[in-house]
C-alpha cells in the first residue's frame, strides 16, 4: 500500500537538520519536521539542538516517549469508544444513572477510561454521589473509591 493523497512517508515526514557551529566548525543537529502549508514547505525543528550523538538520543527519547504518550491517549480512546458503543450517558444525564451504567461493566480498566472520558462537571457529580450516597467498602463503589484522585478528579 503506498501513499496516496496528501499523505506522506515517516522518511520524507522528517528530517535531520544539520549546521555547523561557528566557532569551532563542529556539526550539530536537530530532527525536523517537513510541513506543507498553502502550497510552501518549512522544515521546523522539533528537538533542541546537539553537539553529540548521545545528545541527540536523549532527545530523540523524550520525542519518542512523547508520542508512545499520545498512542497510549488514542489506544484508549478507541477501547473506550468500542466498550462504551452501548453506554448512553447525555450531558444531562443523571449522576445516579450515570453510576449505574458505569458500575455495571465488568472491567475495572474500561470503568475507569469511561469514568476518566465524562465531563469534569459529571465526574464531580459521580465522585459526589458514589461517595455519599453508596458503600466505599464493597462492589465497584470501593474500586471506585480507591482509584478516585480528588485533587484532579480522575481514578487512577
Amino acid at each position: 500500500m503506498g501513499v496516496s493523497g496528501g499523505e506522506r512517508s515517516m522518511e520524507e515526514l522528517f528530517e535531520l537538520m544539520i549546521t555547523k557551529e561557528k566557532d569551532d566548525g563542529k556539526a550539530m543537529v536537530r530532527l525536523g519536521i517537513r510541513l506543507k502549508i498553502a502550497g510552501n514547505e518549512v522544515l521546523c525543528p522539533v528537538s533542541r539542538l546537539c553537539d553529540s550523538y548521545e545528545t541527540f538520543e536523549k532527545e530523540f527519547q523524550t520525542l519518542n516517549d512523547a508520542l508512545e504518550q499520545i498512542e497510549q491517549k488514542a489506544r484508549r480512546l478507541f477501547k473506550s469508544q468500542s466498550s462504551s458503543a452501548g453506554l448512553r450517558i447525555g450531558p444531562e444525564t443523571p449522576a445516579k444513572d450515570i453510576w449505574d451504567i458505569l458500575s455495571a461493566i465488568d472491567d475495572e480498566e474500561v470503568l475507569t477510561e469511561n469514568f476518566n472520558d465524562l465531563l469534569e462537571s459529571q465526574r464531580q457529580a459521580v465522585a459526589e454521589y458514589v461517595l455519599t450516597h453508596c458503600n466505599i467498602f464493597s462492589g465497584k463503589a470501593a474500586a471506585f473509591s480507591r482509584r478516585y484522585d480528588s485533587e484532579t478528579g480522575l481514578m487512577a
